[in-house]
């Protein structure tokens, strides 16, 4: 279980004693080891990321690890998402000066190819969580009627480094590993100023990250006559402890004064969780798809001062609609357009406040010509309250996600 340190993390900082800084992305972001990205930026950000039973022989659909089984044999796919995100603040901290912030991420960047007619697989990296925040408060002088100048400032983040396999068994069923590596530091600040600010202490803590991590997933899909197609997907995440070492460098004036490495510090886990989905899709161009997807957080009793991680569920849903031509050696998607809703309990508690977030998105994408793809989507969102002192999210993010598609080898086979 996490300490209860002022690290992890003072109640105060998110009540209205305590000023937000409009540097940050998300208050939220300094519970634990940060904020979770459970996005995928692929082909399914424009339908609030639902796919779990989705897979693409010309885009790249990874929500399920079994899903890349579908690529054609013999091609590779390059891919990369980004994503920029416009935020509004609203609460009893919030003012003029922090009401608003920007940011822009490189999300993921991964290569993915099919060597044989059954098997395919996947390298690459992804964001899995981002601290960023700054607040602005006090802090009383032990033996004196004293209160000094305090600034809690976090960044850092772990990020996912995978290779996924996927195997097809037959023409209607798939399964997929994907393993990975969660590594990364956690990092924390706290400076101490008078008022005169002629002397300040910085204490900033570094949590290291890391360890392996799995994910199993499969899917089946079938037709319902001779207009609908039906497919079914899921995935499962065993519990992963992340182990985990601690350095803390203490500074006065800039003057480093105190320096430990390597000093104890408790191990974090990630819970277990499933995802289940399914897809219909009328004459190979309209999809109409659901997901659920439940993670066991509250199993782990990871909590502290005024804050405690309860079990997240997720339900989205989203539908596309396609226009087809012939490219290759089979029909692709020229254009698409999608639409997505989503509503999810986090899984983070603050003050006695579940921490929720729901919202829309809406996508377009096709295929420039036989090689190269995009998609482009805007979700709009909000997550958390404004109850209890609590600090809520309006946001505006947009997703870019680029595919490359090319043939590994040819054997002297010509392709217009």
């Amino acid at each position: 279980m996490l300490p209860t340190s002022k690290y992890l993390l003072l109640p105060a900082l998110l009540s209205c004693t305590a000023a937000f800084s409009q540097n940050s992305v998300s208050p939220y972001s300094s519970y634990g080891i940060g904020e979770i990205d459970n996005g995928y930026y692929n082909r399914s950000s424009g339908m609030a990321n639902t796919g779990m039973a989705i897979s693409s022989p010309f885009f790249m659909v990874d929500n399920n690890p079994a899903a890349i089984a579908a690529l054609p044999k013999s091609f590779f796919l390059l891919s990369a998402g980004t994503a920029g995100r416009t935020t509004r603040y609203r609460g009893d901290a919030i003012g003029l000066a922090n009401s608003n912030a920007k940011d822009f991420w490189i999300k993921r960047l991964g290569l993915t190819f099919k060597m044989t007619d059954h098997w395919a697989s996947g390298i690459g990296f992804r964001q899995f969580s981002n601290i960023n925040y700054q607040f602005a408060g006090t802090k009383p002088v032990e033996g004196a009627n004293l209160q000094y100048a305090a600034i809690y400032q976090g960044d850092g983040g772990l990020n996912e480094y995978y290779w996924n396999n996927a195997v097809s068994l037959g023409k209607h069923f798939s399964i997929g590993v994907k393993s990975s590596i969660i590594a990364g530091s956690v990092n924390r600040t706290e400076s101490v100023s008078d008022e005169a600010l002629t002397t300040v202490i910085e204490t900033r803590q570094q949590d290291y990250y890391g360890n392996a991590r799995f994910q199993f997933g499969a899917q089946y899909n079938t037709t319902l006559g001779k207009k609908w197609g039906l497919s079914l997907g899921g995935k499962y995440i065993p519990k992963t402890l992340l182990n985990s070492e601690r350095t803390i460098t203490v500074s006065e004036n800039s003057t480093v004064i105190s320096e430990e490495e390597s000093v104890l510090a408790n191990n974090f886990s990630l819970p277990q969780g499933f995802s289940a989905g399914f897809a219909l899709k009328k004459n190979n161009r309209n999809t109409y798809a659901v997901d659920y997807t439940y993670d066991d957080w509250s199993a782990l009793g990871l909590k502290g001062t005024g804050w405690q991680m309860t079990s997240a569920q997720r339900l989205s849903a989203g539908v596309e609609f396609a226009k087809q031509v012939y490219m290759g050696s089979q029909y692709a998607e020229k254009r698409f357009f999608q639409l997505g809703v989503f509503a999810s309990d986090a899984y983070l508690q603050v003050s006695n406040q579940l921490i929720r977030e729901y919202g829309f998105t809406a996508g377009v994408g096709g295929a420039v010509n036989s090689t190269l793809l995009y998609n482009i989507a805007a979700e709009v969102g909000s997550r958390g309250t404004t109850r209890a002192k609590l600090i809520r999210e309006n946001y505006v993010q947009v997703t870019i996600a680029l595919s490359f598609r090319d043939f590994l080898q040819s054997k002297g086979r010509k392709y217009d």
